[in-house]
């Protein structure tokens, strides 16, 4: 368990803060742990969990696949002000807690189902489906953090993402079937052929 000191806002004295999750083997935390630990860390660093940035983060946790500003925004309606800066400033808000990511290349977020990680995170993203899922790439994530730290050069942030076909394990159509649709499609029928 990683441990981070902070000041706390309230009262500027030094605190230790256990990140509780993303233990190994430890089981995966459900939705309403998850927004009450959100919750805890906003007001760790001295701010609120208001409905707006708990609506924003329970639709990402139940979003099949990573969701944009604008599908957000859509979302908010009958919860609070709805324009464009009230759904940015709340995703913002939930990538510096740490329990959402920015999926760089869909332009989209996703609320990281397993808590917020002290460590980079890495997503495999589907470009059949849109889905994303996080994966466990922090080894290769810190090693290439640290080549580019020892080039010389400041990391301010890392994002990994790794593109291609989910195969059907992310709801799109199997790989099975497809792979069965070009078999069937490609081969010959030896009646139809003078």
């Amino acid at each position: 368990m990683t441990r981070l000191s902070k000041r706390s806002a309230a009262t500027g004295k030094r605190r230790l803060h256990r990140r509780r999750w993303r233990s190994p083997g430890k089981e995966k935390p459900s939705r309403e742990e998850l927004l009450q630990a959100a919750a805890d860390e906003a007001q760790l660093n001295g701010k609120s969990l208001t409905a707006i940035r708990k609506h924003v983060l329970n639709v990402l946790l139940e979003a099949d696949q990573p969701l944009t500003a604008y599908e957000v925004l859509d979302s908010l309606e009958g919860v609070g002000s709805v324009s464009p800066p009230t759904a940015y400033r709340a995703l913002d808000f939930l990538i510096h807690l740490g329990f959402i990511k920015r999926v760089e290349s869909l332009n989209a977020y996703v609320a990281l189902d397993q808590g917020p990680s002290d460590l980079p995170v890495a997503f495999f993203v589907c470009e059949k489906c849109g889905q994303a899922e996080e994966i466990d790439a922090a080894d290769s994530v810190i090693g290439l953090i640290s080549t580019v730290d020892n080039k010389g050069f400041g990391v301010s942030h890392a994002s990994l993402e790794v593109r291609g076909d989910c195969r059907g394990k992310l709801g799109c159509d199997t790989w099975a079937d497809t792979a069965a649709g070009h078999a069937q499609s490609s081969t010959v029928d030896e009646h139809s052929h003078e």
